[in-house]
């Protein structure tokens, strides 16, 4: 998965006009992930998953949209939290896989604020 393009959807400087194109490439990568695992999984049911782990990140994805005020600078927070909550979404869906836990929004959401907070160390290291 190229993650670059959910940095380039969450830089829409638009609030609001990435959650539509966001949620698409975030449903199409578990898509990928369960035909990988051979995990059954509908577009529907992968979007309300999606959705409900967004819902309870309510507080980055304010920020997301509301960064996007700031021109230039913001597009490209926006851009980066983006593309880190992806990221950590994937890494999510894929562990639940790997360790054959029944996906559903209260099992997904645990395991990406996990991985959420991982990659955000990361961020943190590499800007020192």
């Amino acid at each position: 998965m190229d993650f670059s393009s959910a940095a380039a959807i969450g830089a829409i400087p638009l609030p609001g006009a990435d959650f539509g194109p966001l949620t698409a490439l975030q449903v199409a990568m578990m898509i990928k992930l369960a035909k990988l695992y051979n995990k059954p999984i509908t577009k529907d049911r992968a979007k309300e998953m999606i959705i409900a782990t967004v819902v309870g990140s309510v507080g980055r994805t304010i920020f997301r949209q509301v960064v996007k005020l700031i021109p230039g600078a913001g597009s490209v927070a926006a851009g980066s939290v983006a593309a880190t909550m992806t990221i950590s979404l994937g890494y999510a869906v894929k562990y639940a896989y790997e360790r054959d836990i029944d996906l559903d929004a209260n099992s997904l959401q645990p395991l990406y604020n996990m991985f959420l907070k991982e990659e955000q160390e990361k961020e943190k290291k590499k800007k020192k």
